[in-house]
């Protein structure tokens, strides 16, 4: 017995904490297509809660009514030496959230450990701008009996959800992990932190390379049952499809555009829709010099998971001079019977596409100062763009900056109120454009910036009209972690300054909050645990990103639980 929790598991260990787990094996309660395909109440079984992404939440036992009674029923330590990007996911019982390069297994009513998986990245991991990436996760999966965890190297692992231990762990040849400038000629490669999506039959896999070299962004779907790769769909487009000519010759190798945030799937359509990243390099001189429209990068980008295909791409800011990515979830939200793809983005906008044709319909402003164009056509290209900087001139004032509007933190909507919640920011930046240098096969930046200090500010906006229905403005800079949203007409998020907040989804009213003492990058969860509705929320990190230090806080890594 005692070798068997003890097993060594395929590119990591799984270390059983508790004798109850390998009893509990045979009663495993194994994720269905079905339960994928519902809303959340009771589990919490994708990143945003469900495929369309809308972080909302049919539970009502907390409401406004109550939220002021919540407490803190435990706090998990994670040890973790990196942000806490990760938001968690619930079933049978247990938590699951990985940072580090590792996942946790966390038992929702005590707050104790019942599983640990550690995966140790290769000894010659390492290459350009990797310190930014390494240790954070930002999603997993589960289906069937397995969580499915995407690694830093780009290895996807499959671990029973009751003792850790690993069915497969994956590599794909297609896409090396970066290597250390000092053990390889060529560093480039793909350093992964975004999570996979379980829909039927498949795992949906994004593989970033945009700012570790310039690799091209892929989608891929894989087998559940060994890893294995079934499709992939490159976001930039090939030479048989619209839009290749939008980039120079040689240039789509190294054009980066890789999604870095889960993405949504509509189950009618059999299509995944994924925000992709910047161009690459920052600077645009080797490709267009911003002249070229570039599209597949800072687009909307939707796959048919059937075939691998991709239906269409959407262009959000042609030639991308700003490093306006929009790697933001695109939502899928029916507004008049009218199912469309609500897409708040780090441009301003919330942009709003056809998700069969990729059409778009209208950009609607959230920021509060912006001058990078003064809108979008009736086409859905912005106009009235400032000029980009000239490389070795002077700095050029942008807003908002290229953190964005929105950054990676997850929006959430509510079909009770009609309303988009926002973790926004209004700041700007002074950009320039540098010479590109090349090291050990990796082309850098080409691009610097000053940031220009400003709000955090947590919006509702009805979703029809873009109208601003009520804001929680904080006084210094920084994103909430992420949003939630249930039928209890209730709103949860946590502050930069690691205050967890419970407000009132129609009125903003704050009723309940708890300072946390670290901040936040992630988006907190809700379910059921013996009978009570709790949320849990991860922390961890430091708002020092960039510069900024007003906070005066200390890395950390938590994992808190609020209930009744």
């Amino acid at each position: 017995m005692d070798r068997i929790l003890r097993k060594v598991a395929i590119g990591g260990i799984a270390l059983s904490l508790s004798l109850l787990i390998f009893a509990g094996w045979a009663h495993a309660q194994a994720v269905t297509d079905n339960m994928l395909a519902a809303d959340p109440g009771e589990s919490w079984l994708h990143t945003n809660g469900s495929w369309a992404a809308h972080r909302y939440s049919t539970l009502t036992q907390l409401n406004p009514g109550n939220a002021k009674n919540l407490r803190l029923a435990w706090l998990f330590s994670t040890g973790g030496k990196t942000d806490a990007q990760n938001t968690p996911l619930y079933h049978d019982g247990l938590v699951y959230f990985a940072q580090d390069n590792t996942v946790f297994a966390i038992d929702a009513n005590t707050g104790r450990a019942r599983w640990k998986y550690e995966h140790k990245l290769p000894e010659d991991w390492g290459g350009y701008n990797i310190s930014f990436i390494q240790g954070k996760h930002r999603g997993l999966a589960i289906y069937g009996e397995y969580v499915y965890f995407l690694s830093n190297d780009a290895k996807l692992h499959a671990l029973h959800y009751k003792t850790g231990t690993a069915k497969f762990v994956a590599s794909y040849p297609d896409f090396p992990a970066p290597k250390d400038f000092a053990k390889s000629k060529d560093s480039t490669g793909y350093a992964t932190t975004v999570g996979p999506t379980a829909i039927p039959g498949t795992i949906i896999v994004p593989m970033n390379g945009t700012d570790f070299g310039g690799r091209p962004g892929y989608v891929i779907g894989v087998n559940p049952e060994n890893g294995e790769m079934k499709w992939k769909a490159n976001m930039i487009p090939g030479p048989d499809e619209p839009g290749y000519d939008t980039w120079p010759p040689g240039s789509h190798e190294w054009g980066g555009a890789g999604p870095w945030i889960s993405g949504s799937w509509d189950p009618e359509l059999k299509m995944y829709f994924t925000g992709t990243a910047n161009a690459y390099e920052w600077n645009p001189k080797n490709r267009g010099g911003g002249k070229m429209d570039n599209v597949g990068a800072a687009s909307v980008v939707a796959v048919n998971t059937d075939t691998g295909k991709v239906e269409w791409r959407y262009l959000a800011v042609p030639g991308d001079p700003w490093d306006f990515d929009v790697p933001q979830t695109p939502m899928i939200i029916s507004i008049d019977g009218r199912k469309t793809i609500v897409h708040p983005n780090k441009t301003g906008y919330i942009h709003y596409l056809d998700p069969k044709t990729g059409k778009f319909q209208r950009a609607l402003l959230f920021v509060d100062k912006i001058n990078w164009i003064k809108g979008y056509d009736a086409n859905g290209r912005p106009f009235g763009q400032i000029d980009p900087p000239v490389e070795g001139g002077p700095k050029v004032e942008v807003w908002p900056s290229l953190l964005g509007g929105v950054n990676m933190y997850p929006s959430a909507y509510s079909p009770k109120t009609g309303d988009l919640y926002l973790p926004a920011i209004n700041a700007g930046m002074k950009y320039f454009f540098e010479d590109i240098k090349v090291i050990s096969n990796v082309r850098h930046f080409g691009a610097n910036f000053d940031l220009i200090w400003g709000y955090e500010v947590n919006l509702a906006k009805d979703v029809k009209s873009g109208r601003e229905i009520w804001r929680d403005q904080k006084s210094k800079h920084g994103y909430a972690g992420g949003m939630l949203a249930t039928a209890g007409n209730l709103v949860f998020y946590t502050s930069q300054n690691g205050a967890f907040q419970a407000v009132n989804a129609t009125t903003g009213e704050i009723l309940y909050t708890f300072n946390l003492g670290t901040t936040a990058y992630a988006g907190p969860i809700t379910f059921m645990a013996d009978g009570k509705q709790c949320v849990v929320q991860a922390v961890g990190g430091t708002p020092a990103k960039f510069g900024y230090q007003e906070h005066h806080m200390e890395l950390g890594g938590l994992v808190a639980e609020f209930c009744l």
